[in-house]
């Protein structure tokens, strides 16, 4: 899954997206690029069952039979957990199986938390959203971005992207408290950033835009109702 695919589950903003500050299956998704494939493990043709059953069940993901087939074929094959765990927890979020989707997405965040800690924090973050602790979760990004500061704001540092989007998960969560100094506050740092004029707010902006209403009017609008 390449950067595209990320930004393509992020583009689709439902209302409960909105709410929920970006939707924590598009973030576990991405994780999925950090994890390592396998190094060893079982002949070909286990490995080649073993990822067909995944495939099938990707395809079907309410079937019951397939889920079960899915299951034991990575216990089967425990390298496939390494390979997929992570889009298999984003496939249970979409699925309404969230018990099962947060095991998996925690086992994955733990894989790679030492290589990609701002990435494995800003999802162990929106696990919490999931759960619906909002205010840990709120905690949380303003401690992230605390810790990363503002010059990741910079194009060329790593994490700029995830830096941005934190802040927009920020001003959600101040609004999903409504918490209505904080959400001000948010979001006009969101719109200060926005109007940098640079290719990363024109990309966050491009990702954000829903029945043709951008996100500066988005956030217009919720100011003015501040």
């Amino acid at each position: 899954m390449g950067l595209s695919d990320l930004l393509s589950l992020i583009q689709n903003l439902s209302e409960r997206k909105k709410q929920t500050a970006i939707g924590s299956a598009s973030v576990i998704a991405g994780v999925a690029l950090l994890i390592a494939y396998f190094q060893s493990g079982p002949n070909a043709l286990s490995y080649a069952k073993a990822e067909a059953a995944v495939a099938e069940w990707t395809a079907s993901p309410l079937d019951h039979a397939l889920y079960q087939s899915m299951q034991e074929a990575i216990h089967t094959v425990p390298a496939l957990a390494k390979k997929y765990e992570a889009s298999i927890a984003q496939t249970l979020l979409n699925t309404e199986k969230i018990h099962e989707a947060l095991i998996m997405a925690t086992r994955s965040l733990e894989r790679v938390k030492e290589d990609v800690p701002f990435h494995t924090h800003y999802a162990q973050t929106s696990l919490l959203i999931e759960q619906g602790s909002f205010q840990q979760a709120l905690e949380n990004a303003v401690a992230l971005k605390e810790q990363m500061g503002q010059s990741y704001l910079a194009e060329h540092r790593a994490g700029s992207l995830l830096y941005a989007h934190n802040l927009l998960r920020i001003a959600c969560l101040q609004q999903e408290l409504r918490n209505r100094p904080g959400e001000k506050a948010a979001w006009e740092e969101v719109e200060t950033f926005l109007q940098t004029n640079t290719p990363l707010s024109h990309l966050l902006l491009s990702n954000f835009s829903e029945k043709e209403i951008s996100l500066t009017q988005y956030i217009a609008a919720r100011k003015k109702s501040l």
